[in-house]
């Protein structure tokens, strides 16, 4: 029987066959996944809210894993969730606009919703999953449009709204006087 490194050579086979099997195990143990975010351009109204929204694939749990979504350049934080619960305490710009939906967290489907959008939250963002050994990305983009009617005072609207109105009525009423003057020189 021939021996390795003072071993019978059955017992060093077993031994590795053994070793790959466990290591095989190990990475199995490691889920793999990708993050998608939507392939569209995201539009948001400026002063209302949006929703960021990416999800796993395969479908799986994120509720124990870090989920971050940031502005790459310059590097800002716009919401963070780790162990089971948001933290606040990275974010500058975006302290008390944002919520974590996750509503679908188990099945990996998560969004963040930013309220009062700025014209500043316009750009390019990753949403971030991270599982204790793996972290993947996906990009987003945001775009910022002003509404078309801008918040206005209401004596403004009113004014809006009447002076056209009276323009209309003059305009009608001397077209009136002036078909009357006519029909009388004939």
């Amino acid at each position: 029987m021939k021996k390795t490194m003072g071993l019978p050579e059955s017992f060093a086979s077993t031994y590795l066959v053994v070793l790959l099997l466990f290591l095989q195990l190990l990475t199995l143990g490691s889920a793999n996944f990708s993050v998608i975010g939507p392939a569209d351009l995201i539009l948001a109204l400026e002063g209302e809210a949006v929703e960021l929204p990416c999800h796993l694939d395969p479908k799986m749990s994120a509720e124990d894993m870090a989920l971050k979504w940031f502005l790459p350049q310059p590097s800002k934080v716009v919401h963070l969730f780790e162990n089971r619960e948001d933290l606040f305490g990275e974010q500058t710009e975006y302290r008390g606009r944002t919520e974590l939906l996750r509503e679908a967290i188990d099945y990996g489907s998560v969004a963040v919703k930013i309220r009062n959008v700025r014209d500043s939250d316009e750009g390019k963002y990753i949403c971030s999953f991270y599982d204790g050994q793996e972290r993947k990305e996906a990009p987003l983009e945001l775009h910022v449009v002003a509404p078309l009617f801008p918040r206005a005072f209401p004596l403004m609207v009113a004014l809006g709204v009447i002076f056209p109105l009276l323009g209309l009525v003059i305009i009608g009423g001397l077209y009136l006087i002036w078909k009357q003057y006519r029909d009388k020189g004939k």
